[in-house]
């Protein structure tokens, strides 16, 4: 009978190690325990799991967005307190092109690795002027996507040689009245197209945008500070050979020039 009971309390005293050692382990291997282990009050690694308020930092997430205009900063930091997502959309010509090769799908990759779902990003990509875009009222397009910020290239490209840029910035001044009556909140940021080689009348309207963009106060993104000079023959380099449109080399300069801006180191 003593030999039965020693040995059911040795069995149990077996089972209760095995069992305090694998909660040990899960203890180790959890983010929190981590977290709680950490001197810093503040939690400097989050995890997209929008239901824990113990993964989630507030600063983290705000402290890689100071590059940001002042108003979609206030946005942003609303939308993140709700636990909602902030959305950007890409807007412009076909120069900013698309998913298989343009600036949305590497804009995309680097917003989620540093804002989880908390920043997402959209294009619209038009082919014609802005004028066109204008009569046809296809801000409405823009407008049913909700953004929270527009990174807009204003078609400068399609509207070279067609119409004049004072037409493009009277356009232009049209389709953000049109977003903000529908979208009050809603910023927009200015930047021009692809640096093109050997111009003459397109890097006046850059210019003429530049300025509108300051006399407006608008947040202005220079990528071409990225690219070689438009007199340089390097440009050819980042297009694609007889085009002006961007190669993937073009694209990966603009795109992370943008991501820059979009997320502080």
């Amino acid at each position: 009978m003593k030999a039965a009971i020693i040995s059911t309390l040795s069995i149990i005293l077996v089972v209760v190690l095995v069992i305090g050692n694998i909660n040990w382990k899960l203890q180790e291997e959890s983010p929190l325990t981590r977290i709680k282990s950490s001197d810093s009050s503040k939690v400097s690694v989050p995890v997209s799991d929008s239901n824990s308020d113990s993964y989630f930092s507030l600063e983290y997430y705000t402290s890689s967005a100071t590059s940001w205009p002042k108003s979609a900063q206030k946005v942003l930091e609303k939308k993140l307190s709700d636990k909602k997502s902030f959305h950007i959309v890409l807007l412009g010509s076909e120069s900013i092109g698309d998913k298989e090769l343009g600036l949305v799908t590497s804009l995309k990759e680097a917003l989620e690795k540093k804002y989880d779902q908390y920043v997402t990003i959209d294009s619209i990509a038009y082919d014609g002027t802005s004028s066109d875009y204008v009569s046809e009222q296809a801000y409405d397009a823009l407008i049913d996507k909700k953004p929270d910020m527009i990174i807009m290239e204003p078609f400068l490209l399609n509207d070279n040689n067609v119409i004049d840029i004072s037409t493009t910035l009277m356009n232009l001044r049209q389709i953000i009245s049109e977003t903000k009556d529908q979208l009050p909140d809603v910023t927009f940021v200015l930047q021009p197209a692809q640096q093109i080689y050997d111009a003459s009348l397109y890097p006046m309207q850059v210019s003429d945008l530049q300025k509108f963009a300051e006399a407006e106060k608008i947040t202005y993104w220079n990528h071409w500070e990225a690219w070689p000079d438009g007199k340089d023959k390097k440009v050819l380099d980042y297009l694609v050979k007889d085009s002006s449109d961007p190669n993937e080399k073009g694209y990966e300069v603009w795109s992370k020039y943008l991501a820059n801006k979009l997320i502080a180191n």
